[in-house]
Formats: structure tokens, C-alpha cells, sequence
């Protein structure tokens, strides 16, 4: 399909290192595409933040001593692979993680999957040693690989867990700017205990995944906490190459970070400070375009 675009705003030329840039004033941005934006290239980084809210003033029934969630495991994936879902049977990384809090499993799992081309990285983050309370992690993604799964155990629990699966980070083809999910409690399927604290018992034959918000001691309480994406500033050499066709730095890379800066996405955010994005994110922006990877 042909693509379109065009650029109407005061042009200033900088010199730069002997080169002329054209940088434009952010109050003046306007560019109005007669077709769909091109496809993001590259990869980006996200900060994932875990917001742990879980407490007796909000889960007040039968709440537990020590409470606490253990480190965020996961991986970032391709479609043609799930490590968890509600309804789905949990794997032995699933199980371990929803009754231990331990990670070994579920990351040889992610591993696995590595190897087979369908995941991208593992995820291994901090735990919460305090509920309420939160922890941030940072990592890198890549368009062959858009999906996140990351969970961590609700502790102490028989087998509870909350987190994410298969959640993309990707919008129309585009690495989105932020994202924010609620988290509920999910039982992993392993173990019978009813309480936080129950004895272990083994549930034979397995049952699958399934969510806890309407059941003891969840019923009529909120959400256990919330896990927001956010992607941090373009780094690399290759941070102007934003747009197919990838490889190329041509006008639709300009057109893709215009696109950025005037919704305010993150990907724009080229120069410090960082957080806001002005004329030094344009400016940026240019001499990454110009200078591309050595």
C-alpha cells in the first residue's frame, strides 16, 4: 500500500558539525498522513512498575502475616507460545512460582522457549518484601518478540499468584507508550489450601488456572495491585531508524517521530530532560538521523 505524508512547519536550519538540520519548533508541529503509519523498527525498553496494594485495609479478611510478593519472573515472547493462562493447566514453572516464589523453573522455561526461537529474554526482577509496597524493573523488547508474561506469588498463599501473560507491547505496530493493567489473584490449580496459610495439599488431578476475585478471602475486595509499562528514551545509534522500511533511515522515520513527539509518546523523548519533550528531542533526533550507526 502506498504511504503518504507531509510536513507543514517553520523550518530552522542548525548548524551541526558542518551539516544543516532542519529542526522544527514544537509549537508549530503538524503532519497529516493520508495513510496508516508505518510499522515501528528496533527494539525499545520499558520500565515495568509493580504497585503492590494488597493490605489488611483492603483485603481485610483472613490477612496473613508478612505479607509479601516474590521477585517478578517472566520473558518477553512471540504469539505461538503462552507460559500461563487463565483456564490453561500450569506448568511446572507456573506451580513452583505460585507455591514457592521460586524462579529456577519458570525461567528454564522461558529459556527453552529462547532456544526455540519464540522468546525473546528472560525477565527476573526484585520481590516486594512488604505488601503494600512496590519494585521496578527495566528491560529490553523486540518486535519479533512483543509479548510480556511476568507474575510473581502472593506470599504466604497456597498457590496464588498475580501478573500478566501475553501481553503486548505493540499497538497497530507501534511500541506503545504506556501501559497499565489491574491485577487480580489467580489460582495456580496445585495446591487445595483455602487460606493464606493452610497446610500444603496437593490438588490431584490438576486444575486449571483460574481467577479469584469472586472467591474467599478475595469476594468484594480490590485489586491486588497494578503493573504499569512505560517505555523509557530512545539509545542507540540506530534510535532515528523508526519506521519501515527498517535498516533505512529515509522520510518516514522523520514522519514516525513526528507521529511521537505530537502524541506525546515516550519513543520521542531523545534528549535530556528527560520526561518532556522539546525543541532538544527534535534536535537530537536530527543528528541521530544524520549520523546513523558508524
Amino acid at each position: 500500500m502506498a504511504r503518504t505524508a507531509c510536513l507543514t512547519a517553520p523550518l530552522i536550519p542548525l548548524g551541526v558539525g558542518g551539516l544543516v538540520k532542519s529542526a522544527v519548533l514544537a509549537s508549530s508541529l503538524s503532519c497529516v498522513c493520508a495513510a496508516p503509519a508505518a510499522a515501528q523498527c528496533g527494539d525499545a525498553t520499558y520500565e515495568a512498575v509493580f504497585v503492590a496494594e494488597w493490605s489488611q485495609a483492603t483485603h481485610p479478611v483472613m490477612f496473613p502475616p508478612n505479607p509479601h510478593f516474590s521477585p517478578l519472573v517472566g520473558g518477553t515472547h512471540a504469539g505461538s507460545v503462552s507460559f500461563w493462562a487463565p483456564g490453561g493447566l500450569a506448568s511446572p514453572g507456573i506451580e513452583s512460582m505460585a507455591e514457592t516464589g521460586a524462579t529456577t523453573l519458570l525461567r528454564a522455561e522461558v529459556q527453552d522457549a529462547i532456544d526455540d526461537a519464540t522468546a525473546g529474554s528472560v525477565l527476573l526482577g526484585g520481590s516486594v518484601a512488604v505488601s503494600p509496597g512496590q519494585r521496578s524493573m527495566v528491560f529490553d523488547i523486540g518486535p519479533d518478540h512483543p509479548l510480556v508474561t511476568l507474575v510473581t506469588m502472593i506470599a504466604p498463599s497456597p498457590d496464588w499468584f498475580v501478573g500478566v501473560h501475553g501481553l503486548s507491547l505493540r499497538d497497530g505496530g507501534r511500541w506503545v507508550g504506556s501501559l497499565s493493567v489491574d491485577l487480580w489473584a489467580y489460582d495456580a490449580g496445585t495446591d487445595s489450601g483455602l487460606t493464606y496459610t493452610a497446610s500444603n495439599s496437593d490438588t490431584n488431578p490438576q486444575e486449571p488456572i483460574r481467577d479469584l476475585s469472586g472467591e474467599a478471602p478475595f469476594a468484594g475486595a480490590g485489586r491486588i495491585g497494578t503493573l504499569t509499562f512505560t517505555r523509557m528514551p530512545a539509545t542507540g545509534c540506530d534510535a532515528a531508524d523508526l519506521a519501515e522500511p527498517c535498516g533505512v533511515r529515509d522520510f518516514f522515520d522523520i514522519a514516525a517521530f513526528l507521529a511521537l513527539y505530537n502524541a506525546g509518546d515516550p519513543g520521542a523523548d531523545f534528549a535530556s530532560p528527560f520526561g518532556t519533550l522539546n525543541f532538544f528531542d527534535v534536535s537530537a533526533f536530527l543528528t541521530a538521523f544524520i549520523d546513523g550507526c558508524p
